[in-house]
């Protein structure tokens, strides 16, 4: 487990799908540019090919980052890893996820997001024997998170974040019950009034921030780190 931040602190910056702001989102390249910034924490996203085979995709379809009409579940890899994708940091490649946890150093904490149209597409006990072998050969730090509450009921051998769909009593209670190291949360779901997060076992990261004063006014109600596709810009403004 990570030591908590001092409340003094600013927070542990998470760089959202890599370092997004600056290279396509998901890529190798996204990847390396928030290594290179100085980031320990990165997310990424994980879905899988008709032949199972695991890749960094965010979308359930290859349409908005690589212009191809089709699901991520029902292409097999050889049409998808290598995927020309774009966006406006530029082009890139898009990797499959043994291709991303060879750039990942070994300070390198990856969060490695299920995504929920590949669970529903194949189930969650599938999913896991897709991905628990390929993440057994990362040189890095890996912790699994999903939206996915029984996903991660599943998972054993590494520590867990579960994303809220909703910050309230009832998640609070599942929050508790499942007791993962890490709980992740959108910040336009968090109450307003400046409230502090709920305390727990686990550690709060809350995305998506883009500004660094938000990022100060998240941490002092309890916020551990804070996630974002800007993640090297704030850590620059943070000095």
């Amino acid at each position: 487990m990570e030591t908590r931040p001092n409340p003094g602190d600013s927070p542990a910056l998470v760089a959202h799908r890599g370092d997004a702001e600056h290279f396509p989102e998901n890529t190798v390249d996204a990847i390396r540019g928030a290594i290179n910034c100085g980031l320990r924490f990165i997310e990424i996203d994980v879905q899988l090919t008709a032949d199972r085979v695991p890749v960094l995709l965010h979308d359930s379809s290859l349409q908005r980052t690589a212009g191809v009409d089709r699901l991520v579940s029902a292409s097999i890899a050889s049409e998808v890893i290598g995927l020309p994708v774009s966006s406006d940091a530029g082009n890139a490649c898009l990797p499959s996820l043994a291709e991303a946890l060879a750039v990942a150093t070994p300070d390198t904490h990856l969060f490695v997001e299920l995504k929920r149209h590949s669970l529903r597409a194949f189930g969650r006990r599938r999913m896991l024997e897709a991905v628990l072998p390929v993440l057994a050969t990362a040189s890095c730090r890996v912790t699994i998170i999903s939206f996915d509450y029984r996903v991660l009921e599943l998972v054993d051998d590494y520590p867990v974040g579960w994303v809220l769909l909703a910050y309230n009593i009832y998640t609070r209670r599942d929050a508790v019950a499942l007791s993962p190291q890490y709980l992740f949360c959108n910040h336009l779901r968090l109450p307003g009034g400046g409230l502090p997060l709920w305390p727990g076992s686990w550690q709060w990261v809350v995305y998506e921030v883009t500004d660094s004063m938000q990022a100060a006014r998240l941490h002092r109600r309890g916020a551990d780190m804070v996630e974002s596709m800007a993640a090297c810009r704030l850590a620059g403004e943070q000095g």
